[in-house]
């Protein structure tokens, strides 16, 4: 065998070596393990209501008003309660409106009950939870304990582009988990 062969027969055992250790090296990776703690699974009843217990859908009339003109407010307060066996989080996900011809701002609050929440004059102490355009409204995830509700202060205010002779509706959607 030539000199040239034997260089040639080295420098390819010692190619396939390389990739023989290279593989190895590479497989070594796909074998980690890892162990975790058990988690707890909790189960539970969640039932958001609004209005009255078990109440689940809810005309809020009362945030209703007529002829207005800008600058006017209609205000009303509204119950959150916890129907359901486990500790509720909710929020407000959107505010709409049906006729952007007239424009409303909203104020929403928590208040200590509905009495806190007067038809004319500001809420008693008031905890502010929004305060700016109805449409796209939204405030943070709040708690409330199972068989408990949490008073919402809701302030509806035309806005100065309303114009004259039309009307509205707001919708207003809510999420509500448990953890």
């Amino acid at each position: 065998m030539s000199n040239k062969t034997r260089w040639l027969a080295i420098g390819g055992a010692a190619v396939v070596g390389v990739a023989l250790l290279s593989a190895q090296q590479t497989g070594a990776l796909w074998t980690q393990s890892q162990t975790l703690d058990a988690g707890t699974i909790h189960s539970g009843t969640l039932d958001l209501s609004v209005g009255g217990s078990g109440i689940s859908t809810y005309p809020f009339t009362a945030l209703a008003g007529a002829n207005m003109m800008p600058g006017g407010y209609a205000q009303a307060p509204v119950k959150v309660f916890n129907s359901g066996n486990v500790l509720m989080k909710y929020k407000l996900l959107s505010g709409i409106q049906s006729n952007s011809a007239v424009p409303l701002d909203l104020t929403l609050s928590t208040v200590v009950n509905e009495a806190a929440c007067p038809a004319t004059g500001n809420p008693t102490a008031p905890t502010q939870l929004y305060s700016g355009a109805l449409v796209g409204s939204t405030f943070a995830e709040r708690s409330v304990q199972p068989g408990a509700a949490e008073v919402l202060c809701l302030r509806a205010t035309v806005g100065a582009a309303a114009q004259p002779g039309q009307s509205t509706t707001a919708t207003f959607t809510f999420s509500a988990q448990s953890r």
